[in-house]
């Protein structure tokens, strides 16, 4: 897996802190945002959305920090991404109201 991010990023530090403390290995690029190195090839034509972070895990392409996020917990079994609907229903709802209130 690689994780194409920038340390400084409020959407990136998430998602490095969950890898971190759950030992997902993965390879981390960081994207240097202050040249605008997001906007260009070779990365805005793996990730047309010119954002960070951006997961690739095999062929998937993940672009998003709540789905990046979703994903690994899925992957590993992490209770923070609980199976039962209802629990997961509610932390759902805490990661969308972040993503569309808090920044």
């Amino acid at each position: 897996m690689k994780l194409h991010m920038q340390p400084v990023s409020m959407t990136s530090r998430p998602v490095r802190l969950f890898a971190a403390e759950n030992n997902i290995a993965m390879d981390e690029e960081v994207v240097d945002l202050f040249t605008g190195a997001h906007m260009q090839p070779p990365y805005s034509t793996l990730n047309p959305n010119c954002l960070v972070p951006m997961l690739e895990d095999g062929d998937l392409k993940l672009t998003e920090s709540s789905a990046i996020l979703k994903y690994l917990a899925d992957k590993i079994g992490s209770p923070a991404y609980p199976k039962d609907l209802k629990a997961r229903a509610k932390v759902n709802e805490m990661m969308d109201w972040i993503n569309t209130n808090f920044y």
